[in-house]
């Protein structure tokens, strides 16, 4: 099973980023209720919110189905199990 540890140096760079940022939105939309703000506007603020944390979880699986490739091209035959029960829950 693959760790964040094995990420590549920029892909954990752009994923704690990108997590900063989507704490920040919380955050944010947190506030947002909590002013009373009217429900349009925080259905975008969270649909904002959505799409960055699916934009962190592809970079996370562009990383993992790479490092899967290299571990089965060397011959490794429990990868293509593991991608498929990663896939199941990602498509979930």
């Amino acid at each position: 099973m693959m760790n964040t540890t094995d990420l590549s140096e920029e892909s954990l760079e752009s994923i704690l980023k990108r997590l900063r940022r989507i704490e920040g939105q919380v955050r944010g939309l947190q506030k947002m209720i909590e002013a009373g703000r009217p429900c349009e506007e925080v259905l975008t603020q969270m649909s904002a919110t959505k799409k960055a944390m699916e934009a962190a979880s592809n970079t996370i699986l562009r990383e993992f189905l790479t490092l899967c490739a290299t571990d089965i091209a060397r011959g490794d035959t429990k990868k293509p199990e593991q991608i498929a029960v990663l896939l199941r829950k990602f498509a979930s």
